[in-house]
């Protein structure tokens, strides 16, 4: 009785030790996804995870009874099936093969008759007018794709777009609703991916230019069935192998009990198993670290380059957003934590719990297994991080700068073999880099996406001024950034040099930023050019400091200038260092300063309220929008036109030019509410205007311009009314001259792809 009573207590024990295990791995779980909720991560994710854990203790708890209380061996044997089945329905129901299976293709019938503005003949498809397409009623619970076959290869590049709308959103003028796939030369196939419930019709347009031809075939929601089908079932495998290594493990742990003794004492099983607590716990940490961390880039900066995660990794954490910093730590360093400690305390409740079951002769697990641990945790790092690598693009990147390239040796045009005459009376610069200022926060009807205008008054200098756009009907647009020009230093480095920011060697910049460069500093200061770089944060911050000292002896008033200077108290911080609001009054300050000196002078300024994730909101704002970045960029917009407007009042605006531009394209997530309006098929571009340029040009060349913010570096020299042999400098065009840029004569994805390379011409600029 006294044993019976033991082992009934023992029992009781193992199921308190159990039950701790499974509530601290869902609080560690709920802990971390509330973590992470400022990244918007969805309560229907939480209870995914929480369900996969409870199928986890399920299975667990099977094979735990099978072991205990099925004492006959036929028993086993059916409790060991059972738990073969169990976990195989819910392999089957993670992996969404019965979804998927409910997805079967349906051929839409579509006579010609229903194609509108095409010109038909015998199957050949022209598009004659704009805007040609089908319309189609589907009414489906869900929509997985749509599916265009062309019954010969397309001879041209065809774009086939798709717009739909659902029980609740109607209409097809939502550009958030439109998908959109290219289908080259060749391919007889596009697939347009939607995955949307409850859709009731799709408007199919099939090439977008008036004169696209191509053979059509025929028409056809949810296809490749095949392919998602294999997808599933390799998913339905891995959830299987998943769900069976506990059980399994569990039985190989109490199998072995016999001989723990016996293989504990083995001294290479003691020295291999000697790091089995830090090895697993440093992995497990940094696998979830790797994840949330690739999650938090994503979610927050969206589709980045991996060279601007790489410069922003090794650049001095110095200077940079509190904000930012807390988000990381809170959102991508917090939940790893949090999950490590969960998962090693749900491992010390479990081996209690198998000892108090006496499937362990000792509270701990033999050596032989926590060698099968660490490596399994290892491998298990390494799998994650060649996923998560290839999800930022690290393995491309990689792959990129192992090939080499003679891209700088044909393209690029160094300034000091240029001839370069400035008119005899030199022109003053004021550069405005408005951080993340793009001509897309305009509304759709000056040539923006918003479904309302964040950036009236830009707008409006951009119509009365000059702006060089890529919009035909001149419309507000812009240059596009090119690769590793897509940040601050990159967009600093492109506008006034006209290269690209590449890490070099330990990726850190140093105080000799881009030594053997020739940038505008070094050519307004042969000039003698009085030069000054403002900015309302630490100026040392990614190098900034270093390459306008390098290029050339810039005076740097940063934010820690602005203390010195007493613009602000000592103890003063908000943001960044100080708002724009402090920003443009000092700017107001140096200019009187500096148009008292009978030198020229170049003020450039960067501005900061408008950073992602979210911007600054100073007293200054409205709060007009139902997002705070919109409220900031709205804000930032009405101070840069009051800024303009007193310089416009100043004696020395008649011999300046003023030019304002963002310095990048924002990284705030297009997944966010303040994008809704985004659509799939736009062309984000960056802010321009020059204002009082001292050239002459012709109207036409400032419209349907491609071009990058490479090109910005001579037209600036331009604006200045400087004229400069050959209209090229660096990789950048003289816009005003009308000559063609690098992009319009090679195209952005091919100089994309030899800016990614590695240059032995571009690294003699260090």
């Amino acid at each position: 009785m006294e044993n019976q009573g033991n082992m009934q207590s023992r029992k009781k024990a193992a199921v308190i030790y159990f039950l701790a295990a499974f509530f601290i791995a869902c609080i560690g779980i709920a802990g971390a996804n509330y973590l992470k909720g400022e990244l918007g991560l969805s309560a229907e994710e939480l209870v995914k995870k929480v369900e996969l854990t409870v199928e986890i203790a399920v299975l667990l708890g099977i094979a735990i009874a099978v072991r205990h209380l099925l004492k006959k061996r036929n028993r086993k044997i059916a409790g060991i099936i059972v738990l073969l089945f169990v976990a195989g329905v819910f392999s089957w129901q993670n992996s969404g093969i019965w979804q998927e299976s409910q997805l079967k293709p349906q051929r839409l019938e579509t006579p010609e008759s229903e194609f509108d503005c095409y010109d038909i003949k015998d199957g050949h498809f022209t598009v004659a007018e704009a805007n040609a397409n089908i319309v189609k009623e589907i009414n489906v619970d869900y929509l997985d794709n749509v599916t265009v076959h062309f019954s010969k290869p397309v001879t041209q590049k065809v774009i086939v777009r798709v717009l739909y709308e659902t029980k609740t959103q109607h209409g097809f003028d939502n550009k958030t609703r439109k998908m959109r796939v290219k289908v080259h030369k060749g391919e007889t196939v596009g697939c347009v991916s939607m995955k949307v419930k409850d859709v009731t019709r799709i408007k199919i347009g099939i090439g977008r230019k008036i004169g696209t031809q191509f053979d059509y075939g025929y028409t056809e929601i949810n296809g490749n069935y095949a392919a998602r089908m294999h997808q599933k079932k390799v998913s339905m495998a891995k959830y299987f192998v998943l769900f069976m290594l506990i059980p399994a493990g569990y039985f190989i742990l109490a199998a072995g009990k016999k001989w723990q003794e016996k293989t504990d004492k083995n001294i290479c099983l003691r020295i291999l198993s000697f790091p089995f607590g830090f090895i697993t716990i440093l992995s497990l940490f940094a696998t979830f670290l790797v994840v949330n961390l690739v999650e938090w880039v994503k979610m927050t900066c969206g589709n980045v380059s991996f060279s601007i995660i790489l410069l922003q990794l090794t650049s001095p954490i110095k200077g940079t957003d509190s904000g930012i910093i807390n988000s990381i730590i809170k959102t991508a360093v917090v939940p790893p934590v949090l999950l490590a400690v969960a998962a090693v305390l749900c491992y010390l409740f479990i081996v209690r719990g198998m000892y108090a079951l006496e499937d362990l002769p000792v509270k701990k697990i033999p050596r032989w297994s926590k060698i099968c641990i660490e490596v399994v945790m290892v491998v298990f790092f390494l799998h994650t991080v060649q996923i998560q690598g290839t999800e930022i693009g690290m393995w491309d990147y990689i792959q990129s700068v192992r090939e080499s390239s003679d891209f700088y040796e044909k393209e690029y045009v160094n300034p000091t073999k240029v001839k370069m005459t400035f008119p005899k009376e030199k022109k003053n610069l004021i550069y405005i880099f408005m951080e993340s200022m793009e001509s897309s926060y305009a509304d759709k009807e000056d040539g923006g996406t918003m479904d309302d205008n964040y950036i009236p008054n830009l707008t409006k200098l951009a119509r009365e001024n000059v702006q060089f756009t890529d919009k035909k009907d001149g419309k507000v647009g812009g240059p596009v950034c090119l690769e590793a020009t897509a940040y601050t230093a990159g967009g600093l480095v492109a506008q006034t040099s006209a290269i690209n920011l590449k890490v070099m060697n330990s990726g850190a910049v140093s105080d000799s930023f881009l030594p053997n460069l020739t940038a505008l500093g070094d050519i307004l200061n042969k000039q003698g050019y009085n030069q000054m770089f403002l900015c309302g944060s630490d100026g040392d911050f990614a190098g900034r400091d270093a390459y306008f000292k390098t290029h050339k002896d810039y005076q740097i008033e940063d934010y820690k200038a602005a203390i010195k200077e007493g613009d602000i108290p000592k103890d003063y911080k908000v943001y960044w260092g100080h708002e724009d609001k402090v920003l443009y009054e000092r700017a107001k300050k140096n200019l009187k300063k500096l148009s008292k000196e009978d030198k020229p002078f170049n003020l450039t300024m960067l501005t900061v309220d408008t950073h992602f994730p979210n911007g600054y909101i100073c007293d200054l704002c409205e709060n007009k929008y139902d997002t705070t970045y919109g409220n900031a960029v709205a804000c930032a917009d009405r101070q840069v036109y009051d800024f303009v407007q007193w310089v416009k009042k100043q004696d020395f605006y008649k011999d300046t030019t003023i030019i304002i531009a963002g310095d990048h394209t924002s990284m705030v997530d297009t997944g966010s509410k303040f994008w809704k309006s985004l659509s799939n098929d736009y062309q984000r571009t960056v802010y321009n205007a020059i204002i009082n340029p001292q050239c002459a040009y012709k109207k036409k060349v400032t419209a349907k311009r491609k071009f990058s913010t490479m090109d910005m570096f001579p037209t600036t020299l331009a604006a200045l009314g400087v004229e400069i042999d050959g209209n090229k400098l660096g990789l950048g065009t003289n816009l005003f001259s009308g000559e063609e840029t690098l992009r319009e004569q090679l195209g952005a994805n091919y100089i994309n792809k030899e800016l990614k390379r590695n240059d032995k011409m571009y690294n003699q600029f260090y």
